[in-house]
């Protein structure tokens, strides 16, 4: 009698044929003619088959597996697992090729291994044991599927994984479930009937993934290959797998064979297992042994070298970490190269070669080696990489070199690798022993010897880059010093005005008056320039910025500069008051540092005049004088350029940068007309305070 339970899983069974039903009809249509499509056709059209035979059985209330079960569950993995190893192929039109070879190899012994079993079910009757044997290359078969599908996955460039990903996630799934299902009936000695009814609907899931895989590859075209990385990340899985195969196998016995306790101790062996599966994974000797392993049976060299120096080129490149500097991620860089643990970095100096970094070795001491020692000439002559144990027990191969008695303290050096930059020997490495045993050769020495140089150089920019940053820094402060000193210079040059005129004007009241407001006006912005001084802020003066009469800052300005020769006139200024967003003492300095480079540049008998006018919603004030004026190639190139100034020893060259980048700021404009021999005019533009956007120099 057919039950519910059945009769949903000849339903899902079901639905799954008549899924791959189609999906085959969309091959046969839509791939004619195209010779890859045959290697996928044939699993879908097994599928298919494999799910109505399915669907039969559950109809058919058979429980356990037929031999026709048995029979279309081995077509159905092994024609899937066929595509995927020739997805694994470097040739496009080969099917084998010496990188999954091992894979092909390895599908044909667990496919031999089925197919002797089906033949012995002629002559013997399909009884547990031997339905055992048979879920034991199932699950085999599965866990060679799950390794492929990674390697796929891993192998195919990034840019092209968009078109394989559904294929990986539906082939992945058919082989995880299938690992699912054939190990617990392993485990256990009997097929859960939830787990093999659900399967059909399972199937159902996977076959729209692997429509999209059609979709994307209407040609089928990979360029994919097999990298020391994927080998041994699939080497480590299927090792992993077999693990797990064996250890679930001695539970099932002990489940067997442990009476009462037998559960208890299954449980607790299972646990223990997966423990040490654990520890040895996350065991760095263990993956160093590993990759030993496969670079010496595996591979005819012992690097990849694409990798490796695509890998050492990125930690080279890569930002200035914590630390500061680049020393700590160098010496990492290279230590991994020969699976190193632990080394110590010298960098060449004044001194002699002092330790720049090191990665453990704690105990080893921090000396430094001077520039005349035996090895350091050793290593400028010959560009050797030293194998430290070699030197000890064949010295002659080293021409009698003697090494300090500290470097072979406790024997944790392995190998003293230089660092040259042209000739120049700019540090050394030493590398401590490798986590496995490792036979050193010409491979080695030539990898280290490339690595070293490339180090050398990223080295010796870093220390100019560092060298440039203290020059810059210093040039800085040598600025920041003339701005200083130039503020200075206008200010002791008011002071000293006013000192040569008192004796001349010291009854006037109003000259003491207008003599102690200038002290003032130079003690406060004194004051404000040491504040500066120590708190590196861009500029002292602290004022507000604040809506500012404009008239009182010309008439102020005048006012002050009278005193000098010739005494500058105020001839036209707009009746309205004019105001400015600006700092007015900063904005009293540039205008009268103007007035006061014009009256340097006249003669005594000359003119210096400010005029003021608006024009729209900006004000222009006008500086002319009937000096030397200057040529158009000085205005152009020299004028407002910082510490050039026409002089001589007299000037500092920094008034004009200043005058013009102040006006910028405040959304200004600084025009320049001269003729030489005739004059020249400043012409300053300031926005008025209206709102109005601020023009800025074109």
């Amino acid at each position: 009698m057919l039950t519910l339970a059945h009769g949903m899983g000849a339903l899902g069974y079901g639905l799954a044929g008549i899924a791959f039903s189609i999906l085959c009809l969309i091959l046969l249509t839509g791939w004619r003619k195209r010779s890859q499509g045959i290697y996928l056709l044939v699993p879908i059209t097994i599928s298919s088959l494999w799910a109505i035979v399915s669907a039969f059985n559950a109809y058919l209330n058979i429980d356990g597996m037929s031999w026709l079960m048995l029979v279309m569950e081995l077509l159905m993995m092994t024609s899937w697992l066929v595509v995927m190893v020739k997805m694994t192929a470097m040739e496009p039109g080969s099917f084998l090729t010496r990188k999954n070879r091992v894979f092909a190899i390895s599908l044909f012994l667990l496919v031999t291994y089925e197919l002797v079993l089906l033949a012995s079910i002629f002559f013997l009757p399909l009884s547990d044991g031997l339905l055992q044997a048979f879920l034991v290359g199932f699950v085999a078969l599965s866990v060679l599927g799950l390794v492929l599908v990674e390697q796929i996955y891993r192998n195919t460039k990034e840019e092209q994984r968009w078109a394989i990903k559904f294929f990986v996630i539906g082939a992945g799934g058919l082989f995880a479930y299938n690992f699912y299902m054939h190990a617990d009936a392993l485990l256990f000695g009997h097929f859960d009937a939830v787990i093999w009814l659900v399967r059909g609907y399972a199937a159902v899931l996977l076959v729209p993934l692997i429509a999209i895989f059609v979709i994307r590859n209407p040609t089928w075209s990979f360029d994919l290959f097999i990298s020391r990385g994927v080998v041994f990340h699939s080497v480590a899985l299927l090792s992993v797998g077999i693990y797990l195969l064996v250890m679930a196998a001695g539970g099932y016995y002990i489940q067997i064979f442990g009476g009462d306790w037998g559960r208890a101790f299954q449980v607790f062996f299972l646990f223990g297992s997966i423990l040490l599966l654990v520890v040895i994974l996350l065991s760095g000797r263990f993956r160093s042994r590993l990759r030993v392993f496969i670079n010496k049976h595996f591979f005819n060299y012992k690097y990849d070298y694409r990798e490796e120096w695509l890998g050492f080129t990125k930690t080279l490149s890569a930002p200035v970490g914590t630390e500061g500097d680049i020393y700590v991620p160098l010496l990492r860089a290279l230590l991994e190269i020969v699976d190193s643990p632990e080394g110590v970095l010298w960098v060449a100096s004044e001194a002699g070669y002092q330790p720049q970094a090191r990665v453990g070795m704690v105990d080893y001491p921090e000396k430094l080696i001077a520039s005349g020692e035996d090895i350091i000439l050793f290593l400028e002559e010959t560009e050797w990489v030293v194998n430290i144990d070699e030197l000890i027990e064949k010295p002659a191969l080293y021409h009698g070199l003697v090494f300090p008695e500290w470097m072979l303290v406790g024997r944790q050096g392995w190998l003293i690798v230089p660092l040259l930059d042209g000739e120049r020997l700019i540090a050394i490495v030493l590398f401590s022993h490798p986590r496995s045993k490792r036979v050193f050769n010409w491979e080695d020495s030539d990898l280290l010897k490339a690595a070293g140089r490339q180090a050398a150089v990223s080295l010796s920019q870093y220390q100019m880059s560092q060298s440039l940053i203290d020059a810059r820094q210093f040039e800085s402060y040598n600025r920041f010093s003339t701005f200083v000193i130039h503020d200075i210079k206008n200010m002791v040059a008011q002071l000293s005005l006013m000192v040569r005129n008192a004796d001349k004007h010291k009854h006037n009241p109003e000259f003491v008056d207008d003599m102690i407001e200038t002290i003032g006006n130079s003690v406060g912005k004194m004051e404000r320039l040491i504040a500066q001084l120590r708190t590196g802020k861009e500029s002292y003066f602290q004022s507000e910025v604040r809506p500012i009469d404009l008239k009182e800052v010309l008439t102020g300005v005048v006012d002050v500069k009278r005193q000098g020769q010739p005494a500058p006139q105020l001839n036209v200024m707009p009746a309205e008051d004019l105001f400015v967003e600006a700092e007015k003492e900063r904005l009293e300095t540039i205008i009268g540092h103007l007035v006061q480079n014009a009256q340097d540049a006249t003669a005594s008998e000359g003119e210096v005049v400010l005029n003021c006018f608006v024009e729209c919603d900006f004000t222009r004030i006008v500086i002319s004088d009937t000096g030397s004026g200057m040529s158009e190639s000085f205005i152009k190139d020299r004028l407002f350029r910082p510490f050039v100034s026409t002089k001589g020893m007299s000037g500092m060259g920094i008034g004009a940068y200043e005058s013009r980048e102040y006006i910028l700021q405040i959304g200004g404009r600084l025009e320049v007309e001269s003729i030489e021999g005739k004059g020249s005019s400043f012409h300053v533009l300031l926005p008025l305070n209206n709102g109005v956007r601020p023009l800025h120099e074109s």
